[in-house]
């Protein structure tokens, strides 16, 4: 192994990890450490630390809403209602260098959580796992689907990252022994994205369809997810006929339907979570302390009377109206389900307006509880017809496009084929807005003619990254910023 020496001047502590749980499958007690031979005895070891990594990942996705940050806010449909994001991206004009949506160690927790599972996990017996060999693997399998998707996700902000996949299992692990610290470097965008496919091709031979209905459905991974996962990576790597096939896989194979939306109540329920049409989302549950108060999506995204007594000042995320006039047909179902307050200059998004008060009597003390859509199946729909646009094969790629416009009761698109890939792109716009898809559909389609600061020389230099905080550089010699940024003081 390869690193650089930091002579270390300080007393070196191991912390345990505290779990939360995510539904009837995580109702255990949490632990504090996972550490060697006393904690790895029995299935329900396994079973503890993979729910701390479905929780870690929560954190690192909403913690300040970055997950909608990262894929949304700097697009060019929606903004915040002071200093917009965009604006601090575009211009580089950060507060300062460890601003929260810049910090990639939450999700380093989520992976060493991963890596405990599939270095301790796999050598306990067969005979202590429910169901035997099988039962293990499947556990094993959801373990290397979330590495995967926490890879793929850091890669969308960052780019080149450091790729872990061993654990800290001792201290020597991480000092050698004269003192120093070993650090590691970031390896190339293509090969964590490979190791990604690797992981997923083991997860997708260890995991079953899901069962809709069931309590993991749509919010732990299984085979459905995993092909999903597959399809995004691949077309991340240009390899569209590979992305192509495992789209069909998931659209075909898994059991998912696409929700009505003449039905505005299963819209609501979509939204909630674990609808038909969920394929990977972050499970959001009052009951069991999961949902979002004063900080969460709700309080950013809507207001009064979605929000008992709250004004139009709390909300703080919104549709630019400027920039969506004329994205959608008026007679478009999205526009009475998805959004409200339409014909005024600040429209607001409704996928997160599903709330539940503590005193209900009241109507105090909201917390919102609809979970977070990572992946859903109209969203597979539109990616298996982006890879097959750029395969050429625009028939198929029209029929899977104009299905998600007449769900909507939209006009089939009936224009050239040349033009096929920009019209994929603005029906995912429609479709997904508010979901963070926007900037990393804009990377995967260079789709930058309506962002202003996006100048060829920044798309040339990959300034559509988040730069690596200075800390992490200080304190690693070994990480490098991304190019973009290495060239300006931020």
């Amino acid at each position: 192994m390869k690193y650089f020496k930091t002579k270390l001047i300080a007393v070196f502590v191991l912390v345990g990890l505290t779990f939360t749980s995510c539904n009837d499958w995580l109702e255990m007690e949490p632990i504090s450490e996972t550490y060697g031979d006393v904690f790895w005895t029995s299935e329900s070891s396994v079973d503890q630390t993979l729910a701390g990594a479905y929780s870690l990942l929560r954190t690192a996705m909403l913690t300040g809403n970055r997950f909608h940050t990262w894929g949304e806010i700097n697009g060019n449909y929606m903004r915040t209602k002071t200093l917009t994001n965009q604006e601090k991206f575009g211009t580089t004009s950060f507060p300062n260098s460890s601003m929260g949506e810049m910090q990639w160690a939450p999700f380093y927790k989520v992976i060493a959580q991963c890596n405990l599972i599939l270095h301790e996990g796999a050598k306990l017996d067969d005979d202590l796992f429910d169901g035997g060999t099988d039962g293990k693997n499947k556990l094993l399998g959801e373990a290397y689907f979330l590495r995967a998707y926490t890879y793929f996700y850091m890669v969308k902000v960052w780019g080149d990252v450091p790729l872990v996949l061993t654990p800290t299992l001792e201290v020597t692990d991480a000092i050698t022994e004269d003192g120093f610290i070993i650090n590691v470097g970031q390896n190339p965008e293509k090969e964590v994205l490979e190791q990604c496919i690797i992981d997923l091709k083991i997860a997708e031979g260890y995991l079953d369809y899901g069962t809709l209905g069931s309590s993991k459905w749509a919010v732990q991974g299984n085979k459905g997810s995993v092909q999903a996962l597959m399809a995004h990576v691949y077309l991340w790597l240009d390899e569209p006929l590979a992305s192509e096939k495992a789209a069909d896989n998931v659209i075909t194979k898994a059991g998912y339907s696409l929700v009505n939306y003449t039905d505005s109540l299963a819209v609501v329920n979509m939204f909630v979570g674990r609808s038909t049409e969920g394929i990977f989302e972050l499970n959001i549950d009052y009951d069991q302390s999961e949902s979002y108060t004063n900080s969460g999506m709700l309080h950013r995204t809507v207001y009064h009377p979605y929000i008992n007594n709250m004004n139009e000042a709390g909300s703080t995320k919104h549709v630019i109206k400027s920039e969506v006039d004329g994205l959608y047909e008026e007679t478009d179902l999205r526009l009475e389900r998805f959004y409200a307050y339409w014909d005024t200059n600040r429209p607001i998004t409704l996928k997160y307006a599903s709330v539940i008060y503590e005193d209900e009597a009241r109507f105090q003390t909201p917390h919102g509880i609809s979970n977070i859509m990572l992946i859903r199946l109209s969203e597979i729909v539109l990616l298996r017809a982006e890879a097959l646009a750029k395969l050429e094969r625009y028939g198929e790629a029209r029929i899977l496009l104009n299905t998600i416009r007449e769900r909507a009761e939209a006009t089939p698109y009936v224009g050239s084929d040349s033009e096929m890939l920009h019209e994929i792109f603005l029906e995912r716009v429609r479709e997904l807005m508010g979901e963070g898809h926007e900037m990393f559909d804009r990377i995967r389609m260079d789709e930058w003619e309506d962002i202003g600061w996006m100048t060829a020389a920044r798309k040339e230099q990959r300034g559509y990254y988040w730069p690596v905080p200075s800390t992490y550089i200080i304190d690693n010699p070994l990480l490098r910023q991304n190019p973009f940024w290495a060239t300006i003081t931020y």
